[in-house]
């Protein structure tokens, strides 16, 4: 008997995916896209920026209690009217840099004003002009400097920082280097590169 039947061929039916699938997997890619955009904000934040939070007056009307400032730790460089943060005995201290090494501070007690290698510095956010005892605390040597012909010379690897508020109320004055003098560079904490 003549065997007529045709062999069996395999069909297969191309079907496409679900729409569920495609959904899930988009997903999913955009799920371990913000992951790994949260891995990098936190490796930046820990390694390259922080903040800190204002407590005092010495940098008033710039600077006020509450401020939350953003640090940039390293890769900055420095110039005259950078506001910093530093640590002096244990403690952060936030200040402007009026002059870095190389530096001639000097005071013009006159027209009250800084004079920074010569050239008298612009400080349009002072308010309220300087207190009757702003240099009531200063160090001696600091004054002597300062109100000498030749200035002071702000040696290598040293800064000289001032907060902003010159009449602080209530008697205070701002402890930086009109105060105890120069301070070193290496204390810095950082560069402040954002007032929220």
């Amino acid at each position: 008997m003549e065997n007529n039947s045709q062999p069996q061929v395999e069909k297969y039916s191309y079907i496409d995916k679900p729409k569920k699938q495609t959904a899930a997997k988009i997903l999913n890619a955009v799920l371990i896209a913000i992951i790994i955009l949260l891995v990098i904000t936190l490796i930046i934040f820990t390694t390259t920026l922080t903040t800190i939070t204002v407590d005092g007056k010495s940098m008033f009307p710039t600077l006020v209690d509450g401020d939350r400032l953003v640090l940039i730790k390293h890769g900055y460089t420095l110039k005259q009217g950078d506001i910093i943060v530093f640590t002096r005995e244990g403690h952060n201290n936030v200040k402007r840099i009026l002059g870095l090494e190389g530096d001639v501070i000097q005071f013009d007690m006159e027209n009250m004003t800084w004079v920074v290698n010569g050239t008298p510095y612009e400080e349009e956010y002072i308010e309220g002009g300087y207190s009757d005892n702003y240099f009531s605390m200063s160090n001696r040597d600091v004054l002597n400097d300062i109100f000498s012909e030749e200035g002071l010379v702000v040696p290598q690897g040293k800064m000289f920082v001032l907060g902003d508020n010159r009449n602080i109320q209530g008697g205070g004055i701002s402890m930086d280097s009109h105060t105890y003098g120069v301070w070193d560079t290496s204390t810095i904490m950082g560069k402040v590169i954002k007032i929220y």
